[in-house]
């Protein structure tokens, strides 16, 4: 595969999980994480089908994209949409469970600050301004993990997330949200 035909299957890309998986393995073998990464911005034309694509990348072969992590990262402070911000979300909560996790791993030696920066920025944009529950649930789960580590969060996050409970965003979501606040809370 080539960058072009990578964009190219990109476009044709539906929501199938098993075209996602294999074009997600196929940037990793071919070492076009960069150029997958680069067709998550929006302008690409193809943006939440390269995030979908990127999250199966991640999932199935996450420490070939520890190298990449700063331009995920980077991704969490763009405009992209609902579709595309959900896998973002999804790899930002294992990042920041592992990140904040009692036992020792690789991703606390190169997660650096920055980059936790603009996890938090992406996941409260996304947060605040979705309606998609998954996007919320992600989110959520990561500024719970964050902060652990910046003090701000915690009191911002409650004040979002008892506005959302006042809506009807479904069981799933407020069960979520009721957590994390006792938590929080507790």
């Amino acid at each position: 595969m080539t960058p072009q035909n990578l964009k190219q299957e990109l476009q044709e890309l539906k929501a199938y999980k098993k075209d996602r998986v294999r074009i997600g393995k196929a940037a990793v073998q071919n070492h076009l994480l960069p150029d997958l990464i680069s067709l998550c911005h929006p302008e690409s034309g193809v943006s939440h089908q390269a995030c979908w694509s990127l999250e199966q990348s991640f999932l199935l072969h996450e420490e070939a994209c520890y190298p990449f992590l700063a331009e995920i990262c980077g991704l969490f402070t763009w405009n992209i949409n609902s579709s595309g911000k959900r896998p973002l979300c999804k790899i930002s909560g294992i990042l920041t469970k592992k990140y904040y996790s009692n036992k020792d791993n690789l991703v606390k030696k190169i997660l650096y600050q920055p980059m936790r920066e603009q996890i938090v920025e992406g996941c409260f944009q996304e947060l605040i301004t979705t309606d998609r529950t998954a996007n919320m649930a992600y989110s959520v789960y990561s500024l719970y993990e964050l902060g652990k580590e910046f003090d701000w969060i915690y009191p911002e996050l409650i004040l979002v997330l008892e506005q959302k409970l006042q809506k009807n965003y479904g069981n799933g979501f407020k069960s979520s949200a009721r957590r994390i606040l006792a938590k929080i809370e507790g």
